[in-house]
C-alpha cells in the first residue's frame, strides 16, 4: 500500500517537473522572438513612396450609337446597316484601321410612347453601338476633331463616353516605381540622419499598387468637350490634359 503510494507520487513529482520544464522553455522561447523582433524593429525603418508620372494622352475612346425606328424589323435594320456604313466610310477616309472598330452591341426591339396614360406603338426600333478607337493624336490632333466633326453630322448618332488615353504605358511605369523607390530611399535617408544612424541594404519591397491616373483638369476638359463638340471644326484642337500612371511602394531599410 505505502509503496504503491510512493510510486504514485513519485509519477506525479515527474509529471510536474516536465510540465515545468516545457513551459519554462516555451517561455524562453517567446521571450527570445520578442527580443529578436524589437531588435529587428529597432534596427530598420519601414517607408512607402509614391511616384506619379503625367504624359499627353495619344489615342482617344469613343462610343458612337445609331438607332432607326420603321414599320418593320427589317426596314429598321436596314437603315442602321447604311448608316453604318456611312461612318465606315468616314473612318477610312481618317485612315482608322478595321481592328480599331468594334460593336458592342446591337438590339431589336419595340418602340413605344406613353400618350393620355396609354402605351402607343411607334414601330420597330434597330440600334447599334460601335467603339472606336483614335490613334496618334500627338502628331495628328486634328484628325479626331475631323472625324467627329463628319460623323456628328450624321442624322441620328449618339457619340458618347468620350475617353482620351495613352497607348502604351510600359516605359511610364517604369519611370513611376523609380520614382516610388526615389521617394522612399529619401524618407529613409532622413530618418536615419536623424536617429544618427545609416541606410543598410533593402530587406523587403512590396508594391500596394499600379494604377493609370488622370489630372482633375483632364476630365474637366473631357466634359466640356462632349458639350461643345459639335461646334468643333475641322482644325479646332482638342484639349486633352494630361494623364499617366502611378505607383506606390513599400520599403524595409536596415539602419546601420
Amino acid at each position: 500500500m505505502n509503496d504503491k503510494f510512493t510510486i504514485e507520487n513519485m509519477n506525479l513529482y515527474f509529471r510536474k517537473k516536465l510540465f515545468t520544464g516545457i513551459a519554462f522553455s516555451l517561455m524562453l522561447f517567446l521571450l527570445t522572438s520578442c527580443n529578436s523582433k524589437v531588435q529587428e524593429s529597432q534596427d530598420s525603418v519601414s517607408v512607402s513612396g509614391i511616384g506619379t508620372v503625367l504624359a499627353q494622352p495619344d489615342m482617344v475612346l469613343m462610343n458612337v450609337t445609331f438607332s432607326h425606328t420603321a414599320s418593320t424589323t427589317k426596314e429598321a435594320k436596314k437603315a442602321v446597316e447604311q448608316t453604318m456604313q456611312r461612318i465606315l466610310r468616314i473612318l477610312q477616309e481618317e485612315n482608322v484601321e478595321d481592328k480599331f472598330m468594334k460593336t458592342t452591341s446591337l438590339n431589336y426591339d419595340v418602340e413605344y410612347d406613353y400618350r393620355s396614360g396609354r402605351r402607343v406603338r411607334l414601330g420597330q426600333r434597330a440600334q447599334q453601338t460601335i467603339v472606336v478607337t483614335v490613334n496618334n493624336m500627338i502628331n495628328a490632333p486634328e484628325r479626331f476633331s475631323s472625324i467627329l466633326d463628319k460623323i456628328t453630322a450624321i442624322d441620328k448618332v449618339d457619340i458618347q463616353d468620350i475617353r482620351f488615353d495613352i497607348e502604351n504605358k510600359t516605359e511610364l511605369f517604369k519611370q513611376s516605381r523609380e520614382l516610388a523607390y526615389q521617394k522612399a530611399f529619401d524618407k529613409a535617408q532622413q530618418y536615419a540622419e536623424l536617429s544618427k544612424r545609416k541606410i543598410g541594404k533593402v530587406l523587403t519591397i512590396s508594391e500596394v499598387v499600379s494604377r493609370d491616373v488622370a489630372q482633375t483638369r483632364a476630365f474637366q476638359n473631357n466634359l466640356a468637350f462632349k458639350e461643345e463638340a459639335l461646334s468643333l471644326s475641322d482644325n479646332s484642337a482638342v484639349p486633352t490634359g494630361e494623364q499617366g500612371v502611378s505607383s506606390e511602394i513599400n520599403i524595409v531599410f536596415s539602419l546601420e
